[in-house]
């Protein structure tokens, strides 16, 4: 029997959920975040609170770091067939980093077959990609078939969010720092989405969270006004009443989708930070 792996980096937000088969594994390689002299490893045995306390009460540098080749070639090996879903590689190191593995498992096992997708995008995005894999995994297609579907598939998903802050996204390089400041001295949430090319492009920016949600289900409707059984998937960053209420507005304006709700783990609370909210579609 063909073994496969499905390996995604912790910026999907999945800790658990994806029920494997036999022949079917499910890894998630962890993003580490760092505050000072402080490390936190983004995986099950995170203290959330912990490092939002960390990041709340410390007034230098903060970043990330993606996972190392040696962390993308250990669950590589561990299958004749798999599939790494990385964050996009506009924004982070991980999908080189997955690359490089690729190629050095390669070299000592020609006979594996590996595939490394550059989302574009990151959060509820890479969940429904790694949804999707297992389903053409579970069918029996080839690698070959399996790998042209999901790259067909990841082109056509969508990502938007909305967020008040943006302190790490512009200290670490992932935001143009006149519109994070701006943005956040005039009390503003940005309606965003992850463009085509893996960057953050800004679509509107407005005053009040119930208006920038409106404008989120707007949106969402204008790209994709048929959603009838189509999965939805919201992540938050400590915003229950946010989702609440977006929940309602979606459900309201896209009548028979399915909206999964999530709340964001390390790397993508650092990003989103407080009362941010991710859109996959």
């Amino acid at each position: 029997m063909i073994t496969w792996k499905i390996a995604a980096d912790s910026s999907c937000d999945l800790r658990e959920g994806l029920e494997p088969f036999p022949g079917l594994s499910f890894s998630i390689v962890p993003l580490k975040i760092r505050v000072g002299a402080q490390e936190f490893t983004d995986d099950a045995s995170l203290d959330l609170a912990a490092m939002k306390s960390a990041l709340a009460h410390f007034d230098g540098p903060t970043s990330s770091a993606c996972p190392s080749p040696d962390e993308w070639a250990r669950e590589f090996e561990e299958a004749d067939c798999s599939v790494a879903v990385a964050m996009t590689s506009a924004l982070s190191g991980t999908f080189n980093s997955a690359v490089v593995a690729r190629q050095m498992v390669l070299e000592q096992h020609p006979e594996k077959k590996i595939l490394v997708l550059d989302t574009k995008s990151t959060g509820g995005h890479m969940v429904l990609v790694i949804r999707r894999l297992r389903e053409l995994i579970a069918q029996g297609l080839s690698f070959e078939e399996v790998a042209r579907e999901i790259v067909e598939y990841n082109r056509e998903v969508r990502l938007l969010f909305t967020l008040s802050t943006f302190d790490n996204l512009v200290k670490n390089g992932r935001m143009n720092k006149l519109v994070g400041i701006v943005a956040s001295k005039l009390g503003i949430r940005i309606v965003a989405e992850a463009s085509r090319e893996g960057t953050i492009r800004v679509l509107y920016k407005i005053r009040g969270q119930s208006r920038a949600l409106d404008t989120l289900v707007a949106e969402i409707k204008r790209q994709k006004p048929e959603m009838e059984g189509k999965e939805i998937i919201v992540s938050h960053c400590n915003n229950p009443l946010g989702v609440r209420y977006l929940r309602e507005q979606l459900e309201k304006e896209l009548p028979g989708a399915q909206v999964t709700v999530m709340e964001t783990q390390g790397l993508t609370s650092y990003y989103a930070e407080e009362t941010g909210i991710l859109v996959a579609y």
